[in-house]
Parts: C-alpha cells; structure tokens; sequence
C-alpha cells in the first residue's frame, strides 16, 4: 500500500509540475521581456527629443532626424546571430563604432522595417501657408503672429517610432499574439489597423501587415512611439524637404480636436 500512495503522489506531483512549470518559466522570461521593453520606451522619448532637436537644426530633415534618433536607441538594438538575435553592448566608443556600422542602413534585417522611423505631425503644408520655397524660422510674422494655430507655423512636431524587436524566446511570441488578440479602443492601440466597417474613423496603414510579415518569419516587433515639438532653428525648404500634406502621426495633432 505504501509504495502504491508513493506512485500517486509522484504521480500527481509530475503532473502539477507540467502544469505549473510553462507558467513559471513564462513568468520569469515576461518579467525579463517587459523590463527591456519598459528601457526601451524611456530610450524612444529621448530619441523623440533629439530626433526634434536635429531636424530643428537641419532644415527639418527626415534622414538626419532618424540618424539622431538611431544613436540613441543603439543600446537596445538587436543584430541577428547564429542562435537568434541579440543585443551588442555599446559600453565603448570602438563598441559604438561597430554596431553603428551593422544598423546604419536603419533595417531590421530579415522585414521591410526600420529600426527608428520619424514621421513629421506638423507643420503641414497648410500651416505653413504660402507658395514660396522657404519658410524662415525667425520672421516676426510667423514667429509672433496673432493667433494660437499661427503660433505653430516654425514648431516641428515629430513623432518617433522605434520598432523593438522582441529578442526573449517563447515571450517574444505570446506577448506580441497577445497584443493582436484583443479589441482595443482606437486611442489605446500602438498601432493602426485597417479600415473596417466598424471603426470608419481608421486610416488604411501597411504598419500591420508589415509586422506580420516580419512574425511569419519568427521576428516579433512591437512599435514603441513617441512625440516632441521643438521651435525650429532653421528654415524650412518647402522645395527640397516638402512638409506633409496631413498629419499622418499614429495619434495626430488637431487644432479642432479631429485628425486633419
């Protein structure tokens, strides 16, 4: 009798084992994932910063904002290994120099993706006003003009995306299925879905099919996004780096409280 209660409680004790264990494990690497999304959320609103910074400098130039953007992001930019893709340290400038040269290109290898992408929320073309090819940044007109929405005409407004690839096994996946699993409020969502007969105010995005594409092969990327408005310390060129016709920032400005 008592070598047949030993059995079942070994028994029982395998079986809650293999219930509990996936659990546990998946605790331990959540735990591990989530705390290096949560650095890389800090590190997107400081890129947001910068990226803003550079562009106020440079006539706001969309490659040199993704530039300042992509330095700063690069201690938590992945590279493809021969066991998966891992995160290089950048604790040196020769370290720096190295992994700068492997994410120059600002291509997740293996999508259609990049690492850091700026959108420009603002000024539109309408804002700026006028059929000239230079907007200056320190007119008196348009630096103190008389209404509140004049006032932004020489404030860039940007808005950062840093595609964090998840490089965690078995949480990468459940945390971005996950995220995919449920129906979220158009404010709450990280990013947009296409138009569908339920949700008439979203606008059709490649951002998603972009993203599961990149899945199919194994590669989850989750958008961490941030913004930043900065009074521009250049001119604008509306003839070589054109302005945006319309706001096209995942969560855009409006002055009437609608996405123009």
């Amino acid at each position: 009798m008592g070598s047949i209660r030993e059995r079942n409680q070994s028994g029982q004790a395998a079986v809650e084992a293999a219930i509990v264990l996936p659990l546990f494990v998946f605790l331990i690497l959540g735990i591990l994932q989530l705390g290096l999304m949560h650095q890389a959320r800090l590190l997107t609103k400081y890129a947001a910063y910068k990226a803003v910074r550079a562009g106020s400098l440079n006539s706001a130039k969309v490659e040199e904002m993704e530039k300042a953007a992509l330095a700063v992001l690069m201690p938590m930019l992945s590279v493809p290994g021969q066991k998966g893709a891992y995160i290089p340290p950048v604790g040196s400038a020769a370290e720096f120099q190295a992994k700068w040269r492997d994410v120059s290109g600002n291509q997740i290898p293996g999508t259609s993706l990049k690492h850091a992408q700026v959108t420009v929320c603002g000024p539109t073309r309408s804002d700026a006003g006028g059929g000239g090819p230079e907007l200056d940044f320190d007119d008196p007109r348009n630096t103190a003009p008389t209404g509140w929405k004049e006032s932004h005409r020489t404030k860039l407004r940007v808005q950062v995306t840093f595609n964090y690839r998840m490089i965690i096994p078995f949480a990468d996946w459940v945390i971005y299925e996950s995220t995919r699993g449920r129906e979220l409020q158009k404010e709450l969502r990280m990013y947009r879905k296409p138009t569908d007969p339920k949700n008439q105010g979203d606008k059709p995005d490649r951002t998603e099919s972009l993203l599961e594409q990149a899945a199919a092969q194994k590669i989850y990327i989750t958008p961490i996004r941030a913004t930043y408005t900065m009074r521009m310390q250049s001119n604008f060129f509306l003839n070589r780096a054109a302005l945006p016709g319309s706001n096209e920032c995942v969560f855009p400005f409006s002055y009437k409280g609608k996405a123009p």
